[in-house]
């Protein structure tokens, strides 16, 4: 397989030099970890699925922020497919190793440490459906070369940097395969050749005899051979072998990429999953196997308030503080001693739909997150928190036009640069458009809308279209807009202008994630300084 080189491998040689005495020191014991990561998940004012194709314009005054709310670290989520668009041949985004290797430096010159999650399911890119690439990592041994090729590129991108943590993978960006093969393999030819093609049978023949294996699929029609063995169905008992196959898998490949990526961690699933037992009722599919990491230095997980707790009830402090050091020591009980870090302290979930989940008081959130700093100290090596900025679920690619206006149908529209910044630039009957409604659910009662920054230096109207509906507004100098279009259903958001006039920043959203930190427009929300004291305590 040729590969396309880049820009990014002849930066790395250019400054090898420069970077030498930084990378010794990564390479040795002489250079000095914090002993707790306090962290954030850093995207910007954007969100994962569009941060790599966004400027970021506000970069070092967003990390001074966050180092000044007491934060030693951020975590870098990385798509796999973004900043490897093709893989046949290889070719890596220029553009989003360079906004890396920024972030790098500015993060350094704050004093901030960087992580990455490396592999992160989503983005807004074109070419082949994500998930399908994670499904070809299993049996397909050039898929997994490229994304071994992947994950050593990006540690050659950052392990020169002195202010370089590490980084893990992630269960929840393989697990799309777990809930979808049963359905997409839902027929006994395309079970049992998928089954075959994946290693599962093989899997089930080093680890089970087929009498044990007919327990769990077939006891009244047994297998006569491994060969006969499809994928289970996920109401059948089989599916837990299922879970323990995966979960194998997981394991080989964290090991694999271990040797690319020196170090590499994981977040484990800490939850136990409810499968049907062989003689009836549930039992629980645990995922203790994956926790030690392999060789990594440290086991990292998600971790909510509602873990362990009944659904529907509304629990206390002292509940939530107790729940969370019996989930912590469960964890070291089976990872062989090794510190936890918590890449997601998730201490609210408001999420539509999971209302029927346990919760903490709105009021008793702030006492939450200064109670569990001896926790912290006790089992982990830090946390981060995964809203640090609220985020709207932006279905624009190139939202902020960093790359252009790729991914944009225009006419009469250039991009130019404007204050520091790529913006798109109407003349008089200009119109701009993106296919965007594929990327969104529509069919829940979500209210649509479309925020954006427009400028200009006389009164213009700007139209906006989702779908079949149509606002207007009249941008009269700079300023921010965000209409309403309500439970619309729709494809295309299109911009059309009656004269010259800017625009930036577009959002097409009907979610906003809130993490009660810092609002879309970066105003101080409830738990901040919650959050801030409890990072006091940690530096104690």
């Amino acid at each position: 397989m040729k590969k396309i080189f880049h820009w990014k491998r002849c930066a790395i040689a250019a400054g090898c030099m420069a970077l030498a005495a930084g990378f010794l020191s990564y390479g040795s014991a002489d250079r000095t970890l914090p002993e707790q990561l306090r962290s954030v998940t850093y995207v910007s004012d954007a969100w994962v699925m569009n941060f790599w194709n966004s400027e970021s314009d506000h970069l070092e005054e967003e990390l001074a922020q966050i180092a000044e709310d007491g934060f030693n670290s951020i975590i870098l989520a990385v798509p796999w497919r973004e900043f490897q668009p093709d893989t046949a041949p290889i070719q890596y985004s220029d553009y989003a190793f360079a906004k890396l290797d920024r972030i790098m430096r500015a993060a350094r010159d704050q004093g901030l440490w960087v992580s990455l999650r490396v592999g992160y399911t989503w983005d807004h890119c074109g070419g082949e459906v994500p998930q399908i690439r994670y499904r070809k990592l299993l049996g397909d041994e050039k898929t997994r070369s490229v994304w071994l090729d992947y994950a050593k590129e990006l540690y050659e991108a950052v392990s020169g940097y002195e202010n370089f943590y590490g980084g893990f993978l992630a269960w929840e960006d393989f697990w799309n395969y777990m809930e979808d093969a049963p359905g997409l393999f839902d027929s006994d030819r395309a079970g049992i050749d998928e089954a075959r093609r994946i290693g599962f049978q093989q899997y089930l023949e080093e680890h089970y005899t087929l009498e044990q294996v007919n327990e769990y699929f077939s006891p009244g029609r047994p297998y006569d051979s491994f060969g006969q063995v499809g994928i289970p169905k996920r109401d059948s008992p089989a599916y837990k072998l299922f879970f323990e196959y995966y979960d194998d898998f997981l394991m080989r490949l964290l090991e694999d990429t271990q040797q690319v990526f020196p170090g590499l961690s994981m977040e484990v699933r800490l939850d136990v999953d409810p499968v049907e037992g062989v003689g009836g009722g549930k039992v629980g599919a645990a995922h203790y196997q994956t926790f030690p990491c392999g060789d990594a230095a440290y086991t990292a997980l998600m971790y909510s308030v509602t873990m362990g707790q009944e659904f529907g009830r509304v629990i206390t402090v002292s509940e939530a503080v107790s729940m969370m050091e019996q989930q912590l020591r469960l964890v070291k009980e089976h990872n062989k001693g090794k510190p936890i870090f918590i890449d997601q302290l998730l201490y609210m979930d408001e999420t539509p739909g999971f209302e029927h989940n346990p919760r903490l008081a709105v009021e008793e959130r702030n006492a939450y997150l200064t109670g569990i700093p001896q926790i912290l100290r006790t089992y982990t090596n830090g946390y981060a928190v995964w809203s640090y900025r609220n985020y709207a679920n932006n279905a624009v690619f190139n939202s902020q036009f960093a790359l252009g206006d790729q991914g944009w149908e225009t006419s009469r529209v250039s991009i130019v640069q404007r204050d520091g910044s790529n913006q798109a630039w109407f003349q008089e009957g200009g119109s701009i458009s993106q296919d965007v409604g594929h990327r969104l659910s529509v069919k829940q009662k979500f209210e649509n809308h479309v925020r954006f920054t427009a400028d200009s230096d006389r009164p213009v109207k700007l139209s906006v279209i989702l779908g079949g509906d149509t606002q207007e507004v009249v941008v009269d100098g700079k300023g921010q807009y965000d209409l309403n279009f309500g439970c619309a259903e729709y494809r295309q958001v299109r911009f059309r202008s009656d004269g010259d006039v800017y625009l930036d920043n577009v959002n097409v959203y009907n979610f906003v994630q809130d993490g009660q930190l810092y609002d879309l427009d970066g105003n101080e929300l409830s738990c901040l300084e919650g959050v801030r004291e409890l990072n006091r305590l940690l530096e104690e």
